[in-house]
């Protein structure tokens, strides 16, 4: 992750409130709307609300990354392989790992009262996501 990249995603051009700032309410608003629908579907607000912080976090992580983007290609970029890759933390493909599995583990609910079980399988899923998404993703996303 390069210094020129963080600087681009923390800050806006136009005078606007900062990136950083935009993902943390995003991602903030998840938290309650989850507990609500938790506390009204389930009647367990704090599993609606770990749901929603698992759902806001993915969309902190994701987009300033996305809104930064401006979708030039990386011409000068070096391949990197595959291990090299996975050892540093893509934060983009965090960001899209996370929402889904979030949106899994609620659904789950639905099916079975067992949380840890569904827990298990909401990692599972967040971890082959990340994996494919990290090693597919362009350089200039991570």
């Amino acid at each position: 992750m390069n210094g020129s990249r963080d600087a681009q995603a923390s800050s806006v051009d136009d005078g606007g409130p900062p990136l950083q700032l935009i993902a943390l309410g995003t991602g903030a608003i998840d938290v309650p709307v989850f507990a609500y629908v938790s506390l009204t579907l389930f009647d367990d607000p704090v599993f609606g609300a770990f749901v929603g912080l698992v759902v806001g976090l993915g969309m902190y992580l994701l987009l300033p990354e996305i809104m930064a983007d401006d979708g030039a290609a990386d011409d000068e970029a070096t391949p990197t392989d595959v291990g090299t890759r996975l050892r540093g933390f893509h934060r983009t493909a965090a960001g899209l790992a996370l929402p889904p599995a979030g949106i899994m583990l609620f659904g789950w609910r639905f099916v079975s009262d067992s949380v840890l079980v569904g827990t298990l399988v909401a990692t599972l899923i967040a971890a082959v996501i990340y994996v494919s998404l990290a090693v597919l993703l362009p350089q200039r996303l991570a």
